[in-house]
């Protein structure tokens, strides 16, 4: 069994808006007492706007020759999807907007959009990580979560951290990333998130 490639699965940068949501439900502040119906619709924007629409468009990628693979392995293959998925986080952005007590999450689908903007233009020279990027912007989450609510999270934030390290390792072991790549994109989702979140 390939440890490493479940952990990529389990730990794919686009999954990460979704465990996000469900940490700041479990925050233990008073998000966790958001009404159900609104906690719904949050998911089904999010879910929508940063998995399905932007997995939707890759086998349409694949049948016209823009991407050689659905795993985006080459540098080349990701400036289409990484600008399709900035327009679709920009509708989910657009319609957190429109409801009612959703700005931190409407926050979070913003630094999206300065995350993806970012490695998009990175990426047009160099291959930096984008899954160590996802997987730094939850622990920036957490972290500004803690600081701005005075809550504790520091168990979730050491299970984050961990996460990082068992992803880093398998983004090694794979030789899909070289050291500095991993180190740049782990920053760069931290730097963003936790600048989005502490800084208004």
């Amino acid at each position: 069994m390939n440890y490493s490639r479940i952990i990529l699965g389990l730990a794919h940068p686009m999954l990460m808006p979704l465990y996000a949501i469900y940490l700041i439900f479990h925050s233990n502040t008073f998000l966790d007492f958001t009404p159900f119906t609104l906690v719904k619709a949050i998911y089904m924007i999010v879910f929508i706007t940063t998995i399905l629409l932007p997995i939707s468009c890759l086998p349409l990628l694949k049948s016209y020759s823009l991407i050689s693979s659905y795993s985006l392995t080459e540098r080349k293959d990701r400036m289409i999807p990484l600008a399709l998925a900035i327009l679709s986080y920009s509708l989910g952005f657009y319609l957190l907007m429109k409801l009612p007590g959703t700005n931190i999450f409407a926050r979070l689908q913003l630094a999206g959009i300065i995350s993806l903007t970012l490695l998009l233009i990175i990426s047009y020279w160099w291959k930096i990580s984008l899954h160590m990027a996802g997987i730094g912007g939850l622990c920036a989450l957490i972290f500004t979560f803690s600081i701005r609510f005075s809550t504790s999270l520091r168990s979730m934030f050491m299970m984050a951290i961990l996460a990082a390290g068992f992803l880093a390792f398998s983004r090694l072991k794979l030789e899909v990333h070289k050291p500095t790549q991993i180190y740049a994109g782990f920053l760069l989702g931290f730097v963003v998130v936790g600048g989005t979140f502490l800084f208004q």
